[in-house]
Parts: C-alpha cells; structure tokens; sequence
C-alpha cells in the first residue's frame, strides 16, 4: 500500500505518453483540454486584435495619403482652369473666358448631382416596415 499519492503528470506542460495518462481522473482529462482550448482561444484572439490594429493602421495611413493625393489633384485641375482662362483672354475678354471654362463645369455637376438625388434611397428601410408591419397584424389577429 502507498502512503504517498503520485501526482498524475501535468496536462498542458507537453507531449504527454498514453500509458502514463490511464490513472489520470476523467474530470482531469477534461479539465486539461479545456484548459489548452481557452489558452488557444485567448491566443487567437489576442493575434486577432494585434493583426487588426496593424490592418487598421495601414489603412488610415493609406487613406491619409490618397486624402492628400485628391487635394493635390483638384488644386492641380483649378490652377489648369485658371490656365485656361488666361489663354483664352487674349481671344475673348476675361469675364467671357471664365464663363467659357467654368459653366461646362457648372453643367455636369447639376447633372451628376441630379442623378445622384435620384439614386437616394426614397423609402429607407421599406421591406423592414412592411415585415414590421406583418408582425403586428400577426400578432393582433394571435391576441385577438
């Protein structure tokens, strides 16, 4: 007869040989791969919000730049307008050369502007409503 217990090997500390686990308590054995799988499960969640503040970080950076690149674009485009403008004064006097190269401008921003209203969404969330409202006469005509 033992008077000293062995203690089973620790579960999580390794590879672990089958015969040395047959005197390991069942209870044992399910406690140690739960608590591999919570360990498992931290980790990857911890890589998952590492590897999402890295994704995120890049991608301010990236729009930070491309915010940058369309400021430079359209304070290009204006100082070519204004290029145009100057060239076209010696043809046509100053006001009529600035009518000229801006109301083109004027003219498609109405239109894409018109059409863009027109794409907006008139009714949100119709089919939510009309659900919305199935459910309420469902549930009248249940009470009722």
């Amino acid at each position: 007869m033992k008077t000293t217990k062995e203690k089973p090997p620790a579960i999580g500390t390794g590879p672990v040989h089958p015969e040395s686990l047959r005197d390991v308590p069942l209870g044992d054995l399910l406690s140690g791969i739960t608590d591999r799988v919570k360990l498992l499960v931290v980790g990857e969640v911890a890589l998952a919000k590492a590897e999402i503040r890295s994704d995120v970080k890049s991608e301010i950076a990236m729009v930070r730049g491309l915010g940058i690149a369309a400021v430079c674009a359209l304070l290009g485009l204006n100082m070519l307008l204004v290029a145009a403008v100057f060239a076209l004064t010696a043809v046509v006097p100053g006001w009529a050369a600035a009518l000229m190269v801006g109301a083109p401008f004027l003219v498609l921003g109405i239109v894409v502007g018109a059409i863009g209203w027109a794409r907006r969404v008139a009714k949100p969330l119709e089919a939510s409503r009309a659900s919305l409202k199935e459910d309420l006469e469902w549930m009248k005509n249940r009470l009722a």
